[in-house]
């Protein structure tokens, strides 16, 4: 019966930087079901999504947004072995973000030369979207929107 009363809540992420967009299934992100990655053209990456970091790891960064939906944002990919060097997290556990805020930044030319990928990716980690529509492919802008979907409360 309560079923009945829940509501929808529509969510939206945008580009945390300037690149070419590629799909999640290219990119070797298999079972994700909402989210997207970049292959980033310059170093400065912000956040997909207003929130509050949760987690900080070397090349992984958590936050929880409105209606405790998770949004993970991994720089690299997770088993690529990059330097740590290649990557500077520019805010701490327990900061606030918008999509304004610089998160990171990566060293991508060092990441290239050492044969590593510089992909971005953003997902939503602890809910199963509904109604999912990928906004935007092709060469992106930070800022520019990606995705938007809706999650029940």
């Amino acid at each position: 019966m309560m079923k009945l009363f829940q509501r929808k809540h529509q969510m939206q992420l945008v580009a945390p930087v300037n690149g070419l967009y590629v799909d999640l299934r290219q990119a070797g992100s298999q079972g994700a079901s909402v989210g997207f990655a970049v292959e980033p053209m310059v170093g400065e990456v912000q956040a997909p999504i207003a929130g509050t970091v949760t987690q900080i790891s070397a090349q992984r960064l958590t936050l929880i947004a409105d209606h405790n939906c998770e949004v993970t944002v991994q720089l690299g990919q997770p088993d690529g072995h990059a330097e740590a060097t290649a990557f500077n997290w520019l805010v701490a556990v327990g900061d606030s973000v918008a999509p304004a805020t610089q998160l990171a930044t990566m060293a991508i030319d060092s990441l290239h030369a050492a044969n590593q990928s510089a992909l971005v990716t953003c997902l939503v980690t602890n809910r199963q979207p509904t109604d999912f529509v990928i906004e935007k492919t092709g060469m992106v802008s930070h800022g520019d929107l990606m995705e938007s979907f809706k999650i029940k409360n």
